[in-house]
């Protein structure tokens, strides 16, 4: 699989590792180690969880946006660093809406279908994770009728063999995405990096083995807004690594092992390199429906008979910022992932993607919105997208 991704014209591409070094495998090896179900993919490569189901607790942290680079560059002696057993790849795009479902499911995205912060469904380009319709505008789709036809891969966390409970920010953990992937799982919402850890810490506190996973999204808002190298990211970052390190203190008292992951890493996006796909009317004319993806990967939904004429436009007038590839060839390489596809898989990835070279982003503005801009982006292909570290305590025995 790795070799037909290395076969598609992007140089110097990051894809990940399905054979045993991504979040799929890691979540393979989870769930056999917490008695789940049996995923039917290969399990992660090495003993970084070997056993780890023998402990009381196991809790599994999720630190959206936290890739291996800014791991590095941001928190160069922090104890979360000092913890890392590997560096692991995300998957195929290494975005929330394709990675955060493949850790929730246990997945890949071919499986489960959720490619992008944007994507086609139906008839419309809808959000999957705030559940929003992004075109056609004025749709009356509603966000739980949305959440009933999208969601299809069952969840994860409550076929495991011991309690589970999934903690979310409140603002999220009422939401149809949430309360479908939690299934039959306990929900508990915080307010706030402290309470969310605060909540955690007690909970390890019970002689019943359990699962607890704990989703934090501040790092990764704030490094689309200041970008991944501010100084703003670096104070954000040592605060979780405080409460990180206090959290092992009480893991390693009540015999809970923790694992911290991130769901993709990130990259800068210079103000000087958005390219408006829409700003050149005769390619953009050729599309039957916006643009669908994230910034650093468009899908193209191209009209009757016309995507051989987008693909030679926009590689000659776009190919400075991006490489152009009929979908057709991203299904065929494997890039979402193995297992059974999704059913819409080959129309959400569209007639030709466009997956932008180091430093460029790709948009569109439809009327009523604003011109996006961010500080900081990921779900292309770019290494520091890819790659997340593979964090792993474990309590010492007691004698």
């Amino acid at each position: 699989m790795r070799a037909a991704m290395a076969d598609l014209a992007c140089p110097g591409a990051a894809w990940p590792d399905y054979d045993g070094g991504s979040l799929l495998n890691l979540m393979r090896t989870l769930s056999g180690e917490l008695g789940g179900p049996d995923l039917g993919h290969a399990p992660l490569r090495g003993d970084a969880l070997d056993g780890i189901g023998r402990h009381r607790h196991v809790c599994l942290l999720l630190i959206d946006g936290l890739g291996a680079a800014q791991l590095r560059r941001l928190g160069p002696d922090s104890r979360l660093l000092a913890e890392q057993r590997a560096e692991i790849g995300s998957v195929f795009p290494p975005t929330t809406a394709a990675a955060v479902t493949t850790v929730l499911t246990g997945r890949a995205p071919a499986e489960h279908g959720l490619i992008g912060w944007h994507q086609l469904h139906g008839d419309e380009i809808i959000a999957p994770l705030p559940l929003y319709v992004r075109d056609p505008a004025g749709s009356a789709s509603a966000p739980q009728a949305l959440a009933d036809s999208l969601f299809r891969a069952p969840p994860l966390f409550e076929r495991f063999a011991r309690p589970a409970a999934l903690l979310l920010p409140d603002f999220i953990a009422d939401s149809p995405c949430s309360r479908f992937h939690a299934g039959d799982a306990e929900r508990v919402a915080y307010r706030g990096l402290d309470d969310g850890f605060r909540r955690l810490e007690a909970r390890l506190r019970s002689t019943t083995p359990g699962f607890h996973y704990l989703y934090l999204p501040q790092l990764d808002t704030l490094m689309h807004e200041r970008g991944p190298d501010s100084a703003q990211a670096r104070r954000l970052l040592a605060a979780i690594d405080a409460a990180f390190a206090a959290l092992l203190e009480a893991a390693a008292a009540c015999d809970a092992a923790v694992v911290a992951i991130a769901d993709h890493g990130f990259v800068a996006a210079p103000a000087t390199q958005w390219l408006d796909v829409d700003a050149d009317a005769e390619l953009y004319g050729l599309l039957a429906r916006p643009l669908s993806g994230e910034t650093r990967l468009a899908y193209c939904h191209v009209r009757p008979g016309l995507a051989g004429r987008f693909l030679e436009l926009a590689r000659e007038r776009l190919g400075h910022a991006c490489w152009a590839v009929p979908g057709a060839e991203l299904l065929a390489a494997g890039v979402f992932g193995p297992g059974t596809a999704h059913p819409e898989l080959a129309r959400r990835c569209g007639d030709v993607a466009l997956i932008a070279r180091p430093g460029w982003n790709l948009r569109d503005t439809l009327p009523g919105e604003k011109t996006l801009r961010l500080s900081g982006v990921h779900a292309g292909v770019h290494p520091d997208e890819q790659a997340i570290p593979l964090i792993v305590f474990r309590p010492v025995p007691m004698a």
